[in-house]
Order: structure tokens, then sequence, then C-alpha cells
């Protein structure tokens, strides 16, 4: 028997909310700056000019970062 206390979702706290909404915007944001990154080679349209193709680079990769760190703390969180 576990000596965790209980709460009134059965060990998920609100932190496990919070972790879940970080992961989910960490997954928009890896989606969307994917696909300016991909668009342009791979699906038929222009390819970005060189600044707007670096900042996209840096949101996915912050992206990518956001996504890993909100999904390991909300898997933390809502261990049993």
């Amino acid at each position: 028997m576990s000596n965790r206390p209980r709460t009134d979702r059965g060990g998920f706290g609100v932190l496990a909310y919070v972790y879940g909404f970080v992961t989910l915007v960490g997954l928009a944001v890896t989606a969307g700056t994917g696909y300016l990154l991909v668009r342009g080679p791979f699906l038929g349209g222009a390819l970005l000019e060189p600044v707007p193709l670096m900042v996209a680079l840096g949101g996915f990769v912050v992206g990518v970062v956001v996504l890993a760190w909100g999904a390991t703390r909300a898997a933390r969180v809502g261990r049993f």
C-alpha cells in the first residue's frame, strides 16, 4: 500500500494538468514550425527566406525542448 496522500483525482493533482498543458503547447509549436520548415521542399510550397527559416528552426528546437520537458514532468507527477 502506498503512503502517498489520496486526492480527489486519484493521484493526479493540479500540476499534472499544468504540465500537460505545457506539453500541448510544445506539441503545437513543434507542429507549426515543423510545417513551416517542410512545406517548401516537400509539399510544393515556397521556401522561406533565410531569416524566417532560421526563426522557424529555432522555434522548432524550442518546441521540442518544451514538449520533452512537459511530457517528462507530467509523467513524473502522474505516476502512481
